[in-house]
């Protein structure tokens, strides 16, 4: 009987990893994306409190992100009138990733608004969820590399948290192309070659 139901959890476990496989490629585009959309704005935010560039960031930040929610939501609702199959690991990682970014834009906007906490916290604390999405959704891929990184955030943010300088920013943005554009480059180039390969 314990045998059976070990034998059940075991399959239903590979049918998720096997199942996120086919959501891999269109994660790694919005890695790509939000890996990108973020260093722009931070470079920006940089160069604006440096006085090399000034842009108001009251309605800087709210407008990239409004911008990204839309994009991402515009572009997953097409995705998902395309799939033919829904899978129970592409809600599991959908779930995983709408939670961070929610999380992740209330810890951007409200608590700097409230005055709950100075703006020089929001990038290791977002680092901190970005570590949890990446080691979640690393098993689900059953890419140890992929789980590996959160280390990179997750330390990253421990650095920033000791820093709490303008510096931080650019540590920010090197972890956004490092730590999330380049690995989303890989997912997707890796599946789109092996999507190729299967047909």
């Amino acid at each position: 009987m314990v045998n059976n139901i070990a034998q059940q959890e075991l399959a239903f476990i590979k049918k998720v990893m096997a199942d996120s496989r086919q959501i891999l490629i269109d994660d790694g585009k919005s890695l790509i994306f939000w890996g990108i959309l973020v260093s722009f704005g931070l470079i920006v935010t940089y160069l604006s409190i440096a006085g090399k560039w000034h842009v108001t960031p009251g309605w800087f930040w709210p407008a990239l992100i409004a911008f990204g929610w839309v994009y991402t939501i515009v572009t997953e609702i097409r995705r998902e009138k395309k799939r033919s199959v829904k899978t129970f690991a592409g809600k599991i990682m959908g779930v995983l990733w709408f939670s961070i970014g929610v999380s992740a834009t209330i810890f951007g906007f409200v608590g700097t608004i409230s005055g709950a906490y100075h703006e020089v916290v929001i990038s290791p604390a977002i680092s901190i969820l970005l570590g949890i999405g990446y080691l979640v959704s690393g098993l689900l891929y059953g890419k140890t590399w992929f789980a590996l990184l959160s280390i990179g955030w997750w330390t990253g943010a421990i650095v920033m948290f000791l820093l709490l300088n303008l510096e931080t920013l650019l540590i920010m943005v090197g972890m956004m192309v490092v730590l999330q554009t380049i690995p989303g480059i890989i997912l997707y180039k890796e599946f789109k070659k092996e999507i190729l390969n299967s047909k």
